[in-house]
């Protein structure tokens, strides 16, 4: 089955996605000190607004991959996650020439933005530091830039992941801050929630799922009726 994969814990959350679309979780990539270890980031990172993820593993995933993200998935068709704009992660290791060309290009649009910042306490030009956008207008045009490439970038030490991201386009602070308290905020979204805070998921965009052969048949009479015709792929272990 060619499409990116979604994993996620249980049939109720399958379902809850199909239903209510996919929520934006807050995702710290754990990169940027490497990149800038003299700015504190402890409190935020950049464009840290909201991501969701799949895996381009053929489903279903190797096994280290569903311990760790979940046992059942969403398969959805390549076409339609680049409606969103999904794009595929890339992993940056912690030392080597690559990093260190990172570090100086980073380093240039860091101290270009700090030189155009005229009240560094003030904390909406704080806040460029974090937002592309705010960055964009205190005059730091290739930290924003450098903050878009920093949205779609992990560590190497997770590369097995094979990741793509979809990112909210809008700086959005407001998030609970655990993954399960946003999922509860949005089951089902309300009023603007249901604009900023979830991906609607149509039929057509769906070509599959996985789910653990001992729950296959309790797995597919859960599915919403219009979700029923779609390939459901076992996995074993």
């Amino acid at each position: 089955m060619d499409g990116l994969t979604h994993y996620t814990s249980s049939t109720e959350a399958v379902v809850s996605i199909l239903s209510n679309g996919f929520a934006w979780v807050n995702n710290k990539r754990d990169i940027i000190k490497t990149l800038i270890p003299i700015h504190d980031f402890s409190d935020r990172e950049p464009q840290q607004f909201g991501m969701i993820s799949f895996t381009d593993s053929s489903p279903p995933a190797p096994t280290r991959h569903r311990e760790k993200f979940g046992q059942f998935g969403i398969v959805v068709s390549h076409e339609w996650a680049l409606s969103k704009m999904a794009q595929k992660v890339f992993y940056v290791a912690r030392e080597g020439p690559i990093t260190s060309a990172l570090q100086e290009l980073f380093g240039t649009g860091y101290r270009e933005l700090k030189s155009q910042i005229k009240y560094p306490e003030d904390s909406a030009a704080q806040m460029a530091f974090t937002n592309k956008a705010m960055a964009q207008v205190h005059g730091g045009r290739l930290w924003s830039n450098l903050l878009t490439l920093y949205e779609y970038m992990e560590p190497m030490e997770n590369a097995w992941h094979s990741e793509w991201r979809i990112v909210h386009k809008v700086p959005f602070y407001g998030y609970p801050s655990s993954k399960e308290a946003i999922i509860q905020n949005v089951s089902p979204p309300k009023n603007w929630a249901k604009i900023f805070n979830v991906v609607p998921v149509p039929e057509q965009a769906v070509i599959g799922f996985v789910c653990p052969s001992q729950h296959q048949q309790p797995f597919a009479r859960a599915l919403p009726s219009n979700f029923t015709s779609k390939e459901i792929i076992v996995s074993e272990g």
